[in-house]
């Protein structure tokens, strides 16, 4: 879908105003107003994530910007703050990788074509209120009848809703979203919903006053997995028990970070494999370790080889996969996570992006958002014994975090993960090459030395690369595939087509 956004500044003090400028003007839609100090700088497009150049320039744009007192970014008239709308589009990115990857299902929030939606055209069309008034018992998703024995579900109202909260979110800018296919999903709910004994639904009361109906609310032994006009708390669990994932990612696997990967060895491995020592000694093992640094260095990586090697559980919460649109689902699926954990302890739950879940807030505008924040640090503190469950995060962005959740207590570990040194990046390329059908002049130590500022991912994307090459000079010359051998005429016009894809940073 394509959203307006516009970005405004005035002429700055700053060293980089000047770059900023160059850079305003490089995208289509910039105009200059105003004269001598008064120069205002507005930048107009109309995009959607599919547009990535153009994106690409906001984005270098904005970074460069943010920080400035003229600022100003809007989402189709709407003010937003650049971080809350850069760590939006940082999780519709995900989502929309998961999209392609299941297919046109996805947005529609149907598991298989027989299954009601869970969601209204879009995962994070959440937050919509599903509260009655106690007198008139009126709400913004429908009312309760009198007798309290069926509830009517308000279509217009909730649509208005749902426009309301998503007037100026990231997911606007999503490739695949559809407002006709939000509105569709709406009017597929049914106009009255039977509180009847067959019913899947009952009526919520408010926990304060017992006597005040809030809603309606499923019932704890209905397995109902479409409408949910309640709190969305899940039952006891049924079916077969959780089962143990360990992943298969050693510690030979992780190469060119040797620091981090020694220090995430004392703080997550040692309680996991020896906790008799730390029982005997009355000392309580670390709360959480945060790994941050540039993306693309192995993040992820090391906490699946700490798992591997300590033959724990692993749990992966990601933003797409916990963010719900009813009321207070989020929240549950990360207590269902931390509970699964728990159960099939030893345990690592791995955050990744944590900045996407928990973000600054005073930045946030919807009370979900801050009720999932909420619910993360009741679980950090573990308020309930966590038990020997090892909690890590990862972040692009560190300064994006809310401080409640950085203190000691909860991550007392902030481990950077850098962009790997010559050292390490040609410990890296040895690690991909030893996979590799390769011949004389793909020496590793060469190779570091033209990979300046490479991350670890970019070092990979190298030597696929750099396969691609030699599977299409064996194609045009009619070399069998058992005789192709990559060489370092593969490798050099590799490093060439990589390095043309690179992104500059903003200095």
């Amino acid at each position: 879908m394509r959203v307006p956004l516009e970005i405004t500044f005035a002429k700055s003090s700053s060293a980089l105003y000047a770059h900023a400028v160059r850079l305003a003007r490089a995208i289509a839609g910039y105009r200059r107003t105003g004269e001598g100090q008064e120069v205002v700088h507005t930048v107009r497009a109309t995009v959607s994530l599919a547009h990535t150049a153009t994106w690409e320039k906001l984005r270098r744009l904005m970074r460069l910007v943010s920080g400035w007192r003229s600022t100003n970014v809007s989402v189709a008239g709407h003010a937003v703050r650049y971080w809350t709308l850069s760590g939006g589009l940082a999780q519709v990115e995900a989502c929309h990788a998961l999209k392609l990857q299941h297919g046109p299902g996805y947005c529609s929030g149907k598991n298989t074509p027989s299954t009601e939606a869970t969601y209204f055209g879009c995962r994070f069309c959440k937050g919509v209120s599903r509260r009655v008034d106690g007198s008139a018992h009126r709400g913004d998703s429908g009312a309760l009848s009198s007798q309290r024995d069926s509830f009517r579900v308000d279509k217009a109202a909730i649509r208005v809703a749902l426009e309301q909260q998503m007037r100026a979110q990231a997911c606007l800018f999503c490739p695949a979203f559809r407002w006709q296919r939000v509105h569709a999903d709406v009017d597929d709910l049914p106009d009255v919903i039977e509180l009847g004994k067959a019913s899947a639904f009952e009526v919520k009361y408010s926990e304060f006053d017992p006597k005040k109906p809030l809603g309606i609310k499923p019932k704890e032994s209905s397995r109902h997995g479409g409408l949910v006009f309640g709190d969305g708390a899940p039952g006891r669990q049924q079916g077969p028990p959780p089962v143990r994932h360990v992943p298969n990612v050693r510690y030979t696997s992780v190469a060119g970070q040797d620091a981090a990967l020694a220090q995430i060895k004392n703080v997550v491995e040692l309680p996991l494999s020896h906790a008799a020592y730390f029982e005997a000694l009355g000392v309580e093992p670390h709360g959480g370790v945060l790994l941050y640094g540039p993306p693309g260095n192995g993040k992820t990586l090391l906490a699946k080889a700490v798992a591997t090697e300590s033959a724990a559980h692993f749990e992966l919460i990601s933003g797409p996969g916990v963010l719900s649109p009813w009321v207070g689902q989020s929240e549950a699926n990360l207590r269902r996570v931390f509970e699964r954990a728990r159960q099939l302890a030893p345990s690592v739950v791995l955050i990744d992006e944590l900045d996407s879940i928990a973000p600054w807030r005073q930045d946030q505008s919807q009370q979900h958002a801050v009720q999932l924040l909420s619910q993360l640090l009741v679980l950090l503190d573990g308020l309930e014994a966590r038990g020997r469950v090892s909690v890590v995060a990862t972040t692009n962005r560190l300064e994006a975090i809310d401080p409640a959740v950085r203190r000691p207590g909860r991550f007392d570990y902030h481990i950077e993960v850098p962009c790997p040194d010559r050292q390490g990046r040609a410990a890296i390329l040895r690690v991909c090459l030893a996979k590799m059908k390769t011949r004389g002049g793909c020496r590793s130590e060469y190779l570091a030395e033209q990979t300046e500022g490479f991350s670890g991912a970019e070092l990979a994307a190298l030597c696929r690369e750099a396969g691609l090459h030699a599977i299409q000079r064996g194609l045009a010359l009619g070399i069998p595939p058992r005789k192709l051998m990559i060489c370092g005429q593969d490798f050099r016009q590799a490093l060439v087509a990589l390095r043309a894809k690179r992104v500059p940073e903003v200095q």
